[in-house]
């Protein structure tokens, strides 16, 4: 067959594998087979033309053309392999995987090796391409192996992946851990008690040198009451104030269930529990709906005590020594005590308890005789025992022998703050009894204060001095000071048309619970509501004398609390040359109530601007 004439043929073959799409898969081989025959034919003749020898030379051996006849596929001697042959090199592959994960450190690593192995050109894959390669005897055993190596090593690497996650949890957790044991910061200093702290041990030691037993786990003294253990058990009926939304901090909508306004819940699960005679004191923390200022918390701490005896054993003569000794050890052997009679549902009779401290006599307990009532709800016999009861809040006791003015100091964790109190309540509690004593740690005290503070100004100074004023006026807001005339200058005129003054009419009264120089005023200044107002004429004035009284309001001052009280406004007020007497300043004559007046030689605190005509009142 002449060279031309085997082109054709062999673009003819060609063209028959690829014309018919639906012959099957052995045709198509068969035609491919053909034109493979063809083209090394061909290629023989043009190496015979150009080298002149014979068939001897051929590109194409005998015995592989007669197999690709007798399959009906091509195998190259290249990649022509046996069944064992595969078996034996997917074997291999296998070590080698589980080789490369047990060396793996990382999940990764361990994902690296699973992509390599088991991966579209990994081994396992590349071991199913022989399939079509195979005896059809063969085929399966190969599929059966493949599949087998797959499975083994996909879930060797699964293991793996998940044991090398979790070590890599643990490790972290190894590397992050904080060791509580080790020493703190050097000269970090070292820390103090905090002052609830301390009155609260003190106050409990000197109950438990008297025999009390100290009540404080959270199975007898939960935070979390039922209304019966607060409220029913303690003789307070359903109309009690205390019961009101706005005193109790209930955690249910049936008010059932509440966070606990006293440690009196405390006495009654011990009397259930305890067989007279008992006494127990009952520390702990107490929650309430106040409006937080410097005298009143939400959250504060109670001690209560209650000793149960047989009746005749205890009376209202050792309950007052048992206070008035408690108050000695407290604050010291000279204190000055006195009992006033007062009301608690849960005690009968009940009495308030003061010491005279600083000049003034100050509410500290209450206390009494248990009523007979909670006596029988607790299951005792209020016929064959009796006892007595008494309860102070820890924060007014601290406040008083720490000289405390403000009791949110308490709450704010102020390093400042907690620095001042010593280490043990003894301590504080000997300063305070004994303050010659510690003259000289005062003095020390003073003098690191001061050292302290000229440090401060000299680093702040020196941070300072090196901007310029336009820098500094950037980086540092100028305070806008008062400019205080000199001596011999003449004070600055006062804008008095920005006072709003105004003519009220005092219309209730009443004296200040907590401030014995303030009363308490409902003032109508025109307004529609009455203001709330507080002024310190308690010494000049009965509470019967100001009801009806015609004022003067510097109203347009902000609400501030005074000693808890919320005054908005000032009544303006005067006194003669030697200061012995001080009255009201009198509204002109003729002046209607709401009616804005003009009082010369008063600075107020103007925060608003009204336009009413204006009346001056120039008398005082």
């Amino acid at each position: 067959m002449k060279f031309s004439e085997e082109i054709s043929l062999l673009s003819f073959v060609y063209l028959l594998s690829q014309k018919e799409k639906k012959e099957s898969r052995r045709m198509r081989s068969m035609y491919a087979a053909a034109a493979f025959y063809l083209l090394a034919t061909t290629i023989n003749s043009v190496c015979a033309f150009t080298t002149g020898s014979g068939s001897s030379s051929s590109f194409l051996g005998r015995s592989h053309v007669s197999n690709a006849r007798n399959t009906g596929c091509l195998r190259m001697s290249t990649v022509e392999k046996t069944f064992d042959e595969i078996v034996e090199e997917l074997n291999s592959a296998k070590d080698s995987a589980l080789a490369e994960l047990n060396s793996s450190t990382t999940g990764e690593e361990a994902e690296q090796v699973r992509v390599k192995y088991l991966g579209k050109k990994g081994p396992v894959n590349q071991a199913m391409g022989y399939l079509r390669l195979l005896p059809n005897e063969d085929k399966p055993k190969l599929g059966a192996t493949v599949n087998e190596v797959r499975d083994l090593l996909e879930e060797q690497c699964r293991e793996f992946k998940g044991k090398l996650a979790e070590q890599e949890i643990l490790n972290q957790m190894e590397n992050e851990k904080i060791d509580v044991t080790l020493p703190g910061i050097a000269n970090s200093g070292v820390g103090s008690r905090h002052p609830l702290s301390m009155t609260i041990e003190k106050a409990t030691d000197i109950f438990v040198k008297l025999g009390y037993d100290t009540v404080t786990d959270r199975e007898n003294s939960p935070e979390i009451e039922t209304d019966y253990y607060c409220f029913e058990a303690l003789n307070c009926p359903k109309d009690h104030p205390a019961r009101d939304m706005q005193d109790t901090l209930y955690i249910t909508s049936d008010m059932e269930n509440m966070l606990r306004t006293h440690t009196s819940a405390v006495q009654i699960r011990q009397m259930e529990k305890r067989t007279p005679p008992f006494r127990i004191v009952c520390p702990g923390r107490v929650y309430r709906r106040d409006d937080i200022d410097a005298t009143h918390s939400m959250i504060f701490h109670q001690v209560e005590i209650l000793a149960i005896e047989e009746k005749g054993n205890l009376h209202l003569g050792h309950l007052k020594g048992t206070v008035t000794h408690f108050l000695q050890e407290m604050f010291g052997p000279s204190i000055e005590v006195r009992f006033r009679g007062s009301y608690f549902p849960f005690t009968e009779p009940s009495m308030e308890v003061d010491v005279f401290f600083k000049g003034k006599w100050l509410e500290v307990l209450g206390c009494g005789m248990v009523d007979p009532n909670v006596l029988e709800m607790a299951g005792i016999d209020p016929d064959k025992y009796s006892g007595f009861a008494a309860g102070f809040g820890a924060e007014r006791f601290a406040m008083v022998i720490h000289q405390i003015t403000d009791i949110r100091e308490f709450y704010d964790s102020d390093l400042r703050f907690l620095k001042q109190f010593p280490h043990f309540h003894d301590e504080g509690t000997l300063r305070f009894l004994n303050p010659d004593q510690f003259t000289e740690v005062e003095k020390q005290e003073e003098a690191q204060m001061s050292a302290d503070k000229a440090r401060r100004e000299k680093l702040d100074a020196e941070l300072w001095a090196g901007y310029s004023d336009g820098e500094e006026s950037k980086g540092k807001k100028k305070k806008n000071k008062k400019k205080e005339p000199q001596p011999g200058e003449a004070a600055a005129p006062i804008d008095v048309s920005k006072l709003d003054i105004r003519v009220g009419v005092i219309t209730k009264a009443w004296e200040h619970e907590e401030a014995d120089k303030l009363f308490c005023e409902e003032i109508d200044i025109g307004e529609g509501e009455p203001r709330q107002i507080a002024s310190g004429l308690r010494a000049h004035y009965n509470v019967d004398e100001l009801v009806g009284q015609r004022v003067l309001v510097l109203s347009n001052l902000k609400t501030r609390k005074l000693a808890g009280f919320p005054s908005h406004g000032m009544v303006m007020c005067a006194a003669n040359e030697d200061g012995s007497k001080v009255e009201f300043v009198v509204p002109p004559e003729g002046a209607e109530v709401g009616e804005r007046v003009l009082v010369e030689g008063f600075d107020g605190e103007p925060v608003s601007f009204c336009n009413p005509p204006l009346i001056v009142c120039e008398t005082f």
